[in-house]
């Protein structure tokens, strides 16, 4: 990846962390850089800026960012730099090219030279696309190697320059896909997150370039029950719509894929439905699934007494369980399956990521064909931390992530602003200034662009920040 980016990435997010005035020396150390070329990259940042955003340099005090909490975010800037980087835009080129191109083509269409274009290659093979166990050949340039390992890094490198907002994806079209999901939601009474369910329709758009091209993913059919889960059927009828809308032919182990993009997809039955926790929880009744589950539960309730074992714990625990046996299903998914949020666990909740570590290795033992990783050690320590017994408050929090984690946020904020501040996190069927309204909510707290007009929208990152903490307290002020 272009190394100027990196340092912009890099140096916006620290002046972001904390509003306040940071020192050359702290910057220096920090990036790894001189007085100068800190001052050269702040120069070149600000250019590409917002005009609610800018980035000041004084002698004697250093560097801040001046940003309005309620305007542009910092992630926002980041995917709009993103895009411009020779990185994203070669390994888009690579993607959408509808016929093989010739070394000397590709220099010409990045308007590069045959050999600096064979030098960026050697730089993203033994860099980039190492992690992902990819390469890209020199002759005719295309990208290779695993099937799933090429959709999830596209997925990934889509995500971050179009996180928010945008469509890269010309030969699909995104309105079709958005309303054959929100069929689906209607179908099955649920809510994708927001987030994830523009991810979902990235996910779907790439999985049909894929094939356009022959590309083809690995399922077997025996190691998981496919056709009895909930999604087997409206997925169906949705891989016939988009067969029918791009004339292509999916065949059964990429319907089993979209069938776990939606499984593994964060959502919710929205509030108002007829589902219940506790019916949800019926629908894992007599099968293997269940005995995990108690065994699950029994482990869980040894190492933490005071853990708050309810109706919706307990559906969490059968849903967690249930993703792990699709992961299971598509061993190259368990394999690329990460987590942004691991490191952080790791450090601030040490003891129960430990405790999660024992918990699941004794499990194991009855299932020893099960596999796991720090991925799902990430998601049971943010669930059994949010299922602790703390001291329960109540606010209007919009967090793009899955229940466990909106609710540990939800606790992390509420610790640190006080009682003064109410946090609400139920499921809305939409967000609207009218339901906002109906819920009695003065503002909103998320950590993505939400369009609302009749109460003022605080931006944080998934983990707060000190700034962001700040903001919170000045919303109470005004």
């Amino acid at each position: 990846m272009d190394k100027e980016f990196k340092l912009a990435s890099q140096l916006l997010l620290l002046l972001d962390s904390e509003q306040r005035w940071f020192t050359l020396g702290e910057v220096e150390k920090s990036l790894h850089i001189s007085d100068k070329t800190i001052r050269k990259l702040v120069e070149e940042i600000n250019r590409q800026l917002p005009a609610t955003m800018t980035i000041d340099v004084s002698r004697g005090k250093g560097i801040f960012l001046q940003r309005d909490g309620r305007s542009t975010t910092v992630s926002e800037v980041l995917s709009s730099m993103f895009r411009q980087t020779i990185f994203y835009r070669f390994m888009h080129l690579l993607f959408i090219n509808g016929q093989p191109y010739s070394m000397e083509e590709l220099a010409e269409a990045m308007f590069m030279s045959t050999s600096s274009l064979k030098k960026l290659i050697t730089q993203l093979n033994n860099h980039d696309l190492k992690p992902y166990k990819l390469r890209i050949t020199y002759s005719t340039p295309a990208v290779k190697g695993n099937e799933l390992n090429i959709r999830y890094f596209y997925w990934k490198l889509y995500g971050d320059a179009y996180e928010y907002t945008g469509w890269p994806f010309t030969n699909s079209d995104f309105d079709f896909i958005n309303q054959c999901i929100t069929q689906i939601e209607h179908e099955q009474n649920i809510v994708y997150f927001i987030n994830s369910k523009r991810k979902l329709s990235f996910l779907v758009a790439i999985v049909l370039e894929r094939v356009r091209k022959g590309n083809y993913v690995k399922i077997t059919e025996d190691d998981y029950a496919w056709e009895r889960g909930m999604f087997y059927l409206p997925v169906k009828d949705f891989a016939q719509a988009l067969e029918e809308k791009f004339s292509i032919e999916l065949p059964k182990r990429e319907l089993f894929f979209m069938q776990s993009l939606f499984s593994l997809s964060q959502y919710h039955y929205y509030e108002g439905s007829d589902m219940t926790p506790m019916k949800e929880i019926e629908l894992y009744k007599n099968k293997e699934i269940d005995q995990m589950a108690q065994q699950l539960f029994t482990l869980l309730a040894k190492a933490y007494p005071n853990l708050h074992m309810n109706e919706r714990f307990s559906l969490e625990v059968y849903e967690f369980l249930d993703k792990l046996l699709i992961d299971n299903a598509i061993p190259e998914w368990l394999m690329i399956s990460k987590s942004n949020l691991t490191n952080y666990v790791q450090i601030e909740c040490q003891q129960i990521y430990q405790d999660m570590q024992v918990c699941m290795q004794t499990w194991k033992k009855a299932y020893p064909s099960i596999l796991y990783n720090d991925f799902h050690l990430t998601k049971l320590t943010l669930l059994v931390r949010s299922g602790l017994r703390y001291k329960s408050k109540r606010a209007f929090l919009v967090i793009g992530e899955e229940f466990s984690i909106r609710h540990y946020i939800a606790n992390l904020i509420k610790n640190e602003i006080g009682d003064q501040l109410i946090i609400n996190t139920s499921i809305m069927k939409g967000l609207t200034d009218e339901m906002v309204q109906q819920h009695h909510i003065d503002f909103v707290i998320s950590n993505f662009p939400v369009a609302l007009t009749t109460v003022p929208v605080v931006i944080i990152s998934t983990i707060p920040t000190k700034r962001d903490l700040d903001n919170i307290r000045q919303e109470l002020l005004r």
